[in-house]
């Protein structure tokens, strides 16, 4: 009960994380002389670059896959809560890794796109990442940590 209650709680964390990374307006800032400007992948920008896009469409899927992962992990909690943790509930144990392997490539795979090409972004000017990529990297570990703790889960506590 433990580990369920530990993945629910990541889970919990980093799609808060995800949320404030989708919506924030930091996924890139540059300055030029004194301004600073940052732009977010909310609202989604048509005219945007492919790398910018596709990055926007990953994180975007990744926040949808986390409906799905949360309804799994509620529904497994309830059932190692009544029944245990017996060799039925292995397949939602199976199902919350992989929920979470897609979600954490789909999620490192936008903040590569973004830190390989957001010096390209705007000519002449100071850019750097910002921290709302950060955060998207941060909810991808975090996920990371629930597909670890849902494997081993699957193969050593469900007999």
């Amino acid at each position: 009960m433990r580990k369920i209650a530990a993945i629910g709680g990541i889970v919990f964390i980093s799609f808060i994380l995800t949320i404030v990374a989708m919506f924030t307006k930091l996924w890139i800032s540059w300055s030029i002389g004194k301004f600073s400007y940052g732009i977010g992948i909310v609202p989604y920008h048509s005219n945007s670059a492919g790398w910018f896009t596709a990055a926007s469409w990953m994180v975007f899927i990744s926040f949808g896959l986390f409906i799905p992962l949360i309804l799994v992990v509620l529904f497994t909690a309830y059932k190692v809560h009544h029944d245990g943790c017996c060799h039925s509930i292995r397949h939602c144990f199976n199902s919350i890794c992989l929920i979470c392997s897609i979600i954490a490539v789909l999620e490192i795979i936008a903040f590569v796109l973004m830190a390989v090409n957001a010096s390209r972004y705007v000519k002449g000017a100071s850019i750097s990442l910002g921290s709302s990529a950060y955060l998207d990297l941060v909810s991808a570990i975090l996920i990371i940590v629930a597909t670890v703790l849902s494997g081993h889960a699957s193969h050593h506590d469900c007999h």
